[in-house]
């Protein structure tokens, strides 16, 4: 077998079982007894957000739970499947699914296990500081929020609802991309010679005028658009 041909079935073995560890830890449920020390992080139209301690591997945890209305197990596996399918360094990272009674309430619910972002989001930076941040640090955030989005891109994945309280940040102040919920695989992968039409998830207040006439796109500028968002 020649070196060039061994190297690209090495470099194929390789890549199938990061998909494989990638699938499996979107499946990996954990429940109550892995959890402690619960508290409240925020809530908003489709849900809320807590933060908790993993016992298993020491670190505190975000997780998404969605109001009962929303939090069919389709529409979580979902987002957990386009979260591992978009791992990256500037995407916040999947732990698996969760299922059972949060903070020892009364019913059992379900939600998505994630990276925890202590410096809280880019929207509420800038409202700690009356403004924008300092340039040089716009120049850094958009250029990781870029990164990000570029390898969302690669994988045929469009995010939607790309905006600044979806943009997380660590203690360094480092960028990650956040909130798969209205994500979905691109047009341009699904070998479709159709343009899309019908209504564009997102934030309206984000979205490029174009959008919200529902007109048809191309699967081309799919990327584009996602930017717009930003």
């Amino acid at each position: 077998m020649r070196q060039g041909q061994r190297g690209k079935q090495i470099k194929e073995s390789g890549s199938t079982v990061v998909q494989q560890e990638m699938a499996l830890r979107s499946r990996k449920t954990y429940g109550d007894e892995c959890f402690e020390k619960w508290e409240f992080v925020s809530a908003g139209a489709f849900g809320q957000v807590c933060k908790a301690r993993l016992k298993d591997l020491g670190i505190d945890v975000a997780i998404k739970i969605l109001h009962d209305r929303y939090s069919s197990s389709m529409i979580l596996r979902d987002e957990a499947k386009y979260m591992d399918m978009a791992s990256f360094k500037f995407v916040v990272s999947l732990y698996g699914m969760y299922q059972g009674c949060p903070g020892k309430g009364p019913s059992t619910q379900q939600g998505i296990v994630m990276e925890f972002m202590e410096g809280g989001s880019v929207q509420s930076l800038q409202e700690d500081l009356g403004g924008p941040p300092p340039w040089p640090l716009v120049f850094r955030l958009a250029h990781e929020v870029a990164q990000g989005m570029n390898f969302i891109h690669t994988e045929n994945l469009m995010h939607q609802d790309l905006k600044p309280s979806n943009v997380l940040l660590n203690d360094n102040l480092n960028a990650k991309i956040a909130d798969f919920g209205l994500s979905r695989v691109s047009a341009s992968a699904s070998n479709s010679n159709k343009e899309t039409t019908g209504v564009i998830g997102g934030s309206y207040k984000y979205m490029p005028p174009e959008a919200l006439e529902s007109v048809s796109y191309e699967p081309l500028w799919y990327p584009a658009l996602d930017h717009c968002y930003w």
